[in-house]
């Protein structure tokens, strides 16, 4: 059952639903939801990692999701791709100039509990406050430089803690989104699509 709620966020008033136990959230996968480009076709250009082992001692909170279709780096924008939000939530921070680029934090319930997930180097087609539900297009790709290594992409990551910063910040409790994504996605999917480029 949907319970209508008020809910205040950042000193404003929000109607809501509350999803409760009988009322299973709904998830999709933040890419690839485009028939021609499904998840399998995309693939992890870097991996969770605050340590830096994973990825040749770069440390990265979340993945970085790519297109594999050549030329690999620029591709998602020119075919104007989407970015999807993977579950219902609301938007509770929008910045246009993360580190250059436009990224949204939502946060939606997973296990019961609040979760904040951002998704970086995408241009919002959604507003501060507004409701979205799984499925539903957040934005296209932000142009992120032409070569490989920073091409467009997707940086999708997941926290136990408010997001409002705009800088990266270890003390922030990050979740592998990899662990999010498989508890409520198909696992073989999941693994395929985000296998390291």
């Amino acid at each position: 059952m949907s319970e209508p709620t008020q809910m205040t966020w950042g000193g404003i008033n929000y109607s809501c639903t509350v999803v409760t136990e009988s009322q299973p959230a709904v998830w999709a996968f933040p890419v690839g939801m485009h028939q021609q480009y499904p998840p399998e076709m995309w693939y992890a250009a870097t991996l969770h990692d605050t340590t830096g082992k994973l990825n040749n001692g770069y440390k990265h909170t979340g993945i970085d999701l790519n297109l594999d279709v050549a030329p690999h780096g620029d591709i998602e924008r020119t075919l104007g791709l989407s970015v999807y939000a993977v579950t219902d939530g609301i938007v509770t921070y929008i910045t246009q100039n993360w580190s250059g680029v436009p990224m949204l934090v939502i946060n939606v319930l997973h296990a019961g509990e609040p979760l904040w997930i951002r998704y970086a180097h995408i241009v919002p087609c959604v507003m501060l406050g507004e409701v979205v539900h799984a499925g539903q297009p957040l934005g296209g790709f932000a142009d992120w430089g032409a070569s490989p290594s920073k091409g467009d992409h997707l940086h999708f990551d997941c926290a136990l803690d408010e997001f409002t910063r705009e800088w990266l910040h270890m003390g922030i409790g990050w979740i592998d989104p990899v662990t999010i994504l498989s508890a409520h996605l198909d696992p073989l999917r999941v693994q395929a699509m985000l296998r390291k480029g």
